[in-house]
């Protein structure tokens, strides 16, 4: 961008109405400002127009007419009435506009940085050329959390222009998420399938789990979400992201309410997708389970009796005879614990465990740790195995990948999470519960 000195410059020289790039100037009518003797509108003049069209819908054909064909840019008239019509709905909520300002450069680097993404290679806004940022100010509302902006084009000449590109990108973005939300309002699961699909690879990601998540965002916008579309607020929009805060939604508890960011954003390689993060449905206590019976459960306490009764016989039981924890009770007996694991065929438990005996044949412990593999007849909750492909578990949880491929649960005030290992054609080899890190 051009330094605050050379902007000033160039709009010293464009117009007898300059301001300071930094201050505000009065929005009124451009039509008796404009000094007709100049070919083309000052920066000021043609910011002007564009918040006429953004702040009064009667206003936006003259406005349009106003701005001479070089400066609209190749924008049409039906592009510029959409996108003021945008700008509106954001705008309306801040109350009366009564000045505007252009962006200092720290705050455009900011501004600009928006459109980044820490995790995806977001197409570079450089291709749009040189941009200043237009913020609307108002009378009351004088710090507006999502304020109303839209750029102007500063061309080579130092003159000012619409942004046609950037303007008609941004268009195709922002219809795009508003799709997005109309085919979860509207219930489509085909529709909706077809929007997130893209960029889920096939070779995991196969038709009936895209359908899954389809229908899980459908149900967590019938059950979560309690604002209204007419409420969501545009936080951001450019041509490479766009980004909607649902300022209300239900948090796992069904009691707390937090904001839900929704955004889109276009990738380097032109490919388009929302991200939409949806909590998984997880949370639900975990078991190891057989022939549909629930065993063990971490968390809890057994006795070497208890397990072996559950279990049966086990292959072997593992010590290396560390001391893990100790501590004296009240009476001024020692506590000694040890980690024990306990084999069984296709299944590994993990005990952390006081002797009973001198012995070492009786003990109590908690289970701290399940470990499946190898053709094991074990499940999780009956539903979890070894050997399922991970298609198969996103059918049961849909946005498990969305973790990591980890799920996660609380009890009795402790965090445990379920993970796996799996090959290359993503069969789980085998499935860990454990208390989280």
């Amino acid at each position: 961008m051009r330094s605050k000195a050379e902007r000033i410059a160039a709009l010293l020289m464009a117009s007898v109405m300059a301001v300071s790039v930094s201050s505000c100037a009065v929005v009124s009518d451009i039509q008796s400002q404009i000094n007709t003797a100049y070919t083309n509108l000052s920066e000021q003049e043609l910011a002007r127009l564009v918040i006429n069209a953004i702040t009064d819908d009667t206003q936006v054909s003259d406005s349009f007419s106003a701005i001479p064909d070089p400066q609209l840019d190749g924008l049409t008239y039906t592009a510029f009435y959409e996108y003021v019509s945008i700008l509106r709905s954001v705008s309306s909520s801040h109350g009366k506009a009564t000045s505007f300002r252009i962006l200092s450069e720290e705050e455009e680097e900011a501004y600009f940085a928006q459109a980044s993404d820490s995790e995806y290679e977001v197409k570079s806004l450089e291709d749009y050329g040189e941009l200043d940022v237009v913020e609307i100010c108002y009378e009351e509302d004088q710090d507006p959390l999502y304020p109303c902006r839209f750029v102007l084009r500063e061309k080579e000449d130092g003159s000012y222009s619409l942004a046609g590109d950037y303007v008609s990108d941004s268009i195709v973005a922002y219809d795009y998420v508003t799709h997005y939300f109309l085919m979860i309002e509207e219930k489509n699961t085909d529709a909706l399938s077809a929007i997130i699909g893209p960029i889920y690879p096939e070779s995991l990601y196969i038709s009936s789990v895209i359908s899954t998540k389809a229908e899980y965002v459908i149900d967590y916008y019938k059950l979560k979400v309690m604002s209204g579309q007419d409420d969501y607020k545009l936080g951001f929009m450019s041509p490479v992201k766009v980004t909607f805060v649902i300022p209300e939604t239900l948090d796992n508890d069904n009691v707390s309410v937090k904001t839900h960011k929704v955004s889109l954003l276009v990738g380097a390689d032109g490919a388009t997708f929302i991200r939409d993060i949806i909590p998984s449905n997880d949370g639900e206590q975990l078991f190891l389970c057989r022939d549909g019976e629930e065993l063990v459960t971490c968390g809890d306490e057994y006795s070497a009796q208890d397990v072996y009764e559950l279990m049966g016989d086990p292959v072997s039981a593992l010590t290396d005879g560390k001391v893990v924890d100790s501590y004296r009770d009240d009476d001024g007996n020692i506590h000694t614990f040890y980690d024990l694991v306990v084999n069984f065929d296709g299944v590994s438990l993990k005990f952390k465990i006081e002797y009973e005996d001198y012995s070492h044949t009786d003990w109590n412990g908690t289970l701290e740790s399940v470990r499946i593999y190898r053709d094991s007849a074990y499940t999780v909750s009956n539903v979890v195995y070894e050997g399922m492909n991970l298609s198969e578990l996103m059918l049961i949880y849909p946005m498990i990948d969305e973790t990591g491929f980890v799920y996660s649960y609380e009890y009795e005030d402790n965090d445990y999470e379920m993970s796996f290992t799996y090959d290359d054609n993503y069969n789980i080899t085998s499935v860990i519960v454990a208390e989280a890190d």
